[in-house]
């Protein structure tokens, strides 16, 4: 044993490395492989550039940041994010650091990683979010007049990707939602054969009749929620009457490290000439290593290889070229690279298991030490209540965190067995104010906006927040401080509140702000409030009825004419009162979640009105609590949308 304190001890090493060059020299060769075996090749390169400080006369033009220098809101900027940001931000004209769009060098070889990573044929990295990923699965595969089985769950962008760029038609399929709003999956109605084949009659009977009536089917594979389907199962129910399948997995991509959710991936089956291809998003930007707007698609699909409905990567990519960019964020794609990498680690099953044990033991806490406040889960599992089960049962049971059709606690009324299951790293927190059993309100509640807003006050950022709920996305980022600091600030709400505190005290950022509206009153006051607002006005009933509607297939033109349309100024703005029976040129959603409430060709609705009244007028009776509203606007001090002109 040498010590490095003792100056002798020193002169021994330094004369015994010296007279034994070999042993530096294989130190060097396996600290070199070491390197290049945990640091990818593109990173390795990029970093290598950044340290050598080139003279750049190519793009981006702030030329390793030295543009900024001449302003001080530059100087801020550049002293704010660093040197190594601006340096590494280059173009294409490096071409020592390989090429994305045509897949080559280091992007290759990350992008290969990932596909062993997750079980993937291809996969293809984008750099400008999940709504880019899912315009080139949809354009690759998609032409005008197809069919395509559509999940009302779907974000916008599928939406905008699927049905209104490419000119298909659809065929909707309803979902569920439970007494606070969360969303659920597909109703076990909608996903019978027969019914579907009676949906797609109303909207081209001919194609009611084929083998295979879609060109694809566009699904979510995980809910806003945490409510993750069997791919399995909905392969079997819809797999033979689909050329392709695309999972919108954009809030998940973790699955396949999880133990209770990793049978669940369409990417761990196996698949044969029959079956449909499969296309996956992820956006790896919202619960795994990625900065904003990272996104890949995982593409498997070469049991169809020599059909005519194969894509092949040809083809594919040239949908690809399309819509990414000449301009690559180099520091966005190196986080997917990194992604890539930390996903095929030995280590990375044990990071998760490390975020599901955090998430667990905060839902026992909160169940053994809360009078207010109650996570997701049941109650019980054959007899036994949830938080005395070993938390290393709960981290490998599936059963604990299955939504069977035989429980009522989730409060999801229409779902088949074996169909989806909870994720244990989305963690939603209910409120008082619903039972999500009997679908009854309370007598006291606490919406759950308040409750975000309180966070956001505390300097703690939810994700969102639903009727009575919040909803918080765990990571490997996460650590036992982090879950502390969040049942602490959960525990002085739940004071406050019962102790009647002044609002001034717990949200003074509100108060401060809206003092006339606001003044004299508690924390509870508001609750309550606001609880009443939401139990007079139905608001959990008219969420739900609004996507089990039996009209789906009723709308009066394609998605896509509709936005001709309007891009033809073919429309007007009408009042809200007054859009009964309109078509819709645009389509109306609150975001977040950023789900069409009426989809651009359908008609108006009551149903509809009556939600975006609620909405919009909630927003004017508590202010400072304003959600964001897409297709439904302020106009000369009317709420108008757009519509079909007469």
């Amino acid at each position: 044993e040498i010590n490095l304190r003792n100056h002798s001890s020193l002169h021994k090493l330094f004369y015994s490395l010296e007279d034994n060059q070999d042993m530096i020299k294989e130190i060097d060769q396996k600290a070199s492989q070491y390197e290049t075996n945990v640091i990818p090749e593109f990173l390795r390169d990029l970093t290598k550039f950044a340290d050598q400080d080139d003279l750049i006369l190519s793009t981006p033009g702030h030329h390793n940041g030295h543009f900024y220098d001449r302003h001080p809101a530059g100087a801020v900027m550049k002293e704010f994010f660093g040197h190594n940001l601006f340096r590494a931000d280059v173009s294409d004209s490096v071409f020592e650091l390989g090429d994305m769009m045509t897949h080559e060098g280091g992007p290759l070889k990350a992008e290969e990683e990932a596909a062993k990573a997750y079980n993937a044929d291809k996969v293809y990295f984008c750099t400008n979010g999940t709504t880019s990923a899912n315009t080139i699965c949809a354009t690759a595969v998609l032409k005008n007049n197809d069919l395509v089985l559509f999940d009302r769950n779907n974000h916008k962008s599928l939406y905008n990707s699927a049905l209104i760029m490419t000119g298909a038609k659809p065929v909707y399929l309803p979902t569920d939602r439970n007494a606070d709003g969360l969303i659920g999956p597909l109703t076990k109605e909608s996903l019978n054969e027969n019914k579907i084949r009676e949906e797609i009659a109303k909207v081209d009977p001919d194609r009611a009749k084929v083998k295979r009536p879609f060109r694809m089917a566009v699904l979510q594979l995980e809910t806003y929620d945490g409510v993750f389907y069997n791919a399995k199962y909905l392969i079997e129910k819809l797999g033979r009457l689909c050329d392709y399948i695309l999972f919108d997995c954009a809030w998940g991509g973790y699955e396949q490290f999880v133990d209770v959710l990793r049978d669940l991936s369409p990417l761990q089956l196996s698949y044969g000439p029959d079956d449909p291809g499969i296309l996956v998003t992820q956006s790896i930007h919202k619960q795994q290593a990625g900065i904003a707007q990272a996104s890949q698609i995982l593409k498997k699909d070469g049991h169809l290889k020599g059909q005519k409905r194969y894509v092949d990567h040809k083809h594919f990519n040239h949908a690809y070229l399309k819509y990414v960019t000449t301009s690559y964020s180099y520091p966005i794609y190196s986080s997917l690279v990194v992604n890539a990498k930390m996903a095929n680690s030995p280590a990375c099953k044990s990071w998760w298991d490390d975020t599901v044990k955090l998430s667990i033991k905060f839902r026992k806490r909160l169940l053994k030490e809360s009078k207010l406040f109650r996570p997701l889960v049941p109650l019980k599992i054959n007899g036994k209540k949830w938080q005395d089960i070993s938390t290393e049962v709960l981290m490998h049971d599936k059963q604990a965190w299955k939504l069977s059709p035989s429980d009522d606690w989730h409060g999801f009324n229409k779902i088949d067995d074996n169909e989806v299951v909870l994720s244990p790293l989305k963690l939603t927190v209910l409120n008082p104010g619903i039972d999500l059993s009997g679908e009854e309100y309370a007598e006291e509640g606490i919406p759950g906006v308040i409750l975000e807003n309180y966070l956001h006050e505390e300097h703690i950022i939810p994700e969102k927040s639903d009727i009575y709920s919040t909803l918080y996305l765990i990571t490997p980022g996460e650590s036992n401080v982090d879950m502390e600091t969040l049942f602490d600030a959960l525990m002085r709400f739940e004071h406050a509140y019962l102790d009647k505190q002044a609002l001034s005290e717990v949200m003074p950022q509100l108060v401060k702000k809206f003092p006339d509206r606001y003044k004299g009153y508690t924390l509870y006051q508001l609750c309550q409030e606001m609880h009443q607002y939401y139990k007079q006005n139905h608001i959990f009933e008219l969420e739900r009825d609004l996507f089990l509607k039996t009209t789906f297939q009723d709308y009066v033109m394609k998605p896509g004419q509709a936005d001709f349309d309007f891009n033809e100024n073919k429309s007007q703005l009408v009042e809200l009162d007054n859009l009964k029976g309109r078509i819709a040129l645009e389509g109306a959603l609150p975001y977040p979640p950023g789900v069409f409430i009426v989809a651009p060709g359908e008609k108006w609705q009551q149903i509809d009105i009556d939600y975006f009244k609620i909405l919009l007028s909630a927003a004017a009776t508590f202010p400072g609590f304003e959600p964001e509203v897409q297709g439904v606007y302020k106009d000369s001090g009317k709420i108008v949308g757009e519509v079909l002109r007469k």
